[in-house]
């Protein structure tokens, strides 16, 4: 799965979720002619970090129908096979759960982040506090 990168790791990152199927943009897979190409739209643009957290999510959580899946900006690009239609819901329902992690796992990075640097930021502050030499009387 490919990923690109956009945002600075030291914005909060929004909350991802699935929005929509856009089914006007279903399209054959030349390498197989049984497969179809559709996207799914995301909420908002994805952050690196989160990019990251997914595909290795998505890579590395078993699952018995995992189909190709490339992210791209907002857009999750899937190649399907038609034959598998009444295992979508519970497709999708997995793909949401990959989603729920990746947000997770990216909440708790920034977390963190933003934590060590308050703490360097007041670690400066104390040095600079201890170099002070208070006025006598």
């Amino acid at each position: 799965m490919e990923q690109i990168e956009h945002a600075n790791p030291d914005d909060i990152s929004p909350e991802i979720y699935l929005k929509s199927i856009d089914t006007d943009h279903l399209e054959n897979i030349e390498e197989n002619r049984e497969a179809i190409h559709f996207r799914v739209r995301l909420s908002a643009l994805p952050s690196a970090f989160w990019q990251t957290e997914f595909v290795q999510a998505y890579e590395q959580t078993p699952y018995t129908l995992k189909p190709p899946v490339r992210l791209d900006g907002d857009l999750l690009h899937i190649t399907y096979l038609p034959r598998y239609s009444d295992e979508l819901p519970a497709f999708f329902k997995f793909l949401g759960l990959i989603a729920r992690r990746s947000n997770e796992e990216t909440h708790r990075t920034e977390e963190l982040h933003t934590s060590n640097a308050q703490e360097r930021s007041k670690a400066k502050f104390r040095d600079a506090l201890k170099r002070i030499e208070l006025p006598r009387g």
